[in-house]
């Protein structure tokens, strides 16, 4: 396991020091949004992944039973 040089142990983020602590909190509600928006992206893809592969087993059954 190779690290990249970053210091990322427990409690810490890459990024983070005096500035995260001005951080204003427009900012921080844009990257609450952002990360919403992704969580919806992968729900999405997950749940489009979970019908492809039901619809896969529902036609292999049918196949099976005729």
């Amino acid at each position: 396991h190779e690290t990249s040089g970053e210091d990322t142990g427990p409690g810490r983020w890459p990024g983070t020091g005096s500035a995260s602590f001005t951080c204003n909190p427009r900012k921080f509600s844009e990257k609450i949004a952002l990360h919403n928006q992704r969580q919806a992206e992968d729900t999405a893809a997950f749940q489009e992944v979970m019908m492809d592969i039901t619809s896969t087993r529902v036609s292999q059954v049918d196949s099976e039973n005729s």
